[in-house]
């Protein structure tokens, strides 16, 4: 092979896994995401649950001062009654009395259906909790192989990034700068294969003489139809 297109073969190469590399870190952060979003799915519940629990123990802790509070003016209505002279007075008195002790027992029943809810609340929350730390510890893995994968990629990138820069370096002005603007003409692809006779590139035919030019290898060949840098596979090489 022509030693100026082995080197342009193997810059297109690196190339092509630096961007796969590249491609692969990037996804590291939506990995990330997925795996947060399994622990959020358990955390959530509890996260409700716990809300719930408080706002009841407030609502709780109100209601009982507003009970005591209605008891209290039931106790001191009833000390007025020894003191009614009229029909009409007693009758308000009543009225009084019944509404303070409607509204007594309306706050007793909510305070009743807040303290089920909390014994409830006093058995899901444990459940919830640990649900939620068994999600936790075995994400916990999954984080330490995605840190490993991603260290992992990181450190490919940067052995092939290096090995890319001596490369470009070894490289002839002229050719590199040709390989690159072909690259940034033809999505990132310089140098393509020729099979069966056909530039794997824009899949037109070769024409047999650019073949055989191929075969001897004296010389850059390029792509009549695609303009890109042509090589022939093994198989064809072997020919």
């Amino acid at each position: 092979m022509n030693a100026i297109l082995e080197q342009l073969l193997k810059l297109q190469r690196l190339d092509i896994a630096i961007r796969t590399l590249g491609h692969d870190l990037q996804q590291i952060p939506k990995k990330s995401r997925i795996i947060d979003a399994k622990v959020s799915a358990d955390r959530e519940p509890f996260d409700k649950g716990l809300s719930e629990k408080e706002s009841l123990e407030k609502e709780r802790a109100s209601l009982d001062q507003a009970i005591a509070s209605l008891e209290e003016k039931e106790r001191k209505l009833k000390l007025r009654m020894p003191e009614i002279r009229s029909n009409e007075e007693y009758s308000a008195l009543l009225k009084e009395m019944d509404a303070a002790k409607k509204e007594r027992e309306r706050a007793e029943d909510q305070a009743l259906k807040d303290g089920e809810r909390l014994d409830e609340l006093g058995k899901t929350l444990p459940e919830l909790d640990q649900k939620y730390k068994e999600s936790e510890a075995r994400v916990a893995e999954e984080r330490k192989a995605l840190k490993s994968e991603a260290d992992r990629l990181s450190a490919e990138l940067l052995t092939l990034q290096k090995e890319r820069q001596t490369l470009q370096g070894a490289i002839k002005a002229g050719w590199f700068n040709k390989y690159t603007h072909i690259a940034a003409q033809r999505n990132g692809l310089a140098v393509v294969a020729v099979r069966g006779g056909t530039c794997q590139g824009c899949f037109i035919s070769v024409r047999p003489k650019l073949v055989q030019d191929l075969h001897y290898g004296e010389e850059v060949v390029f792509c009549e139809g695609c303009q890109r840098v042509l090589y022939l596979d093994d198989a064809a090489a072997k020919a």
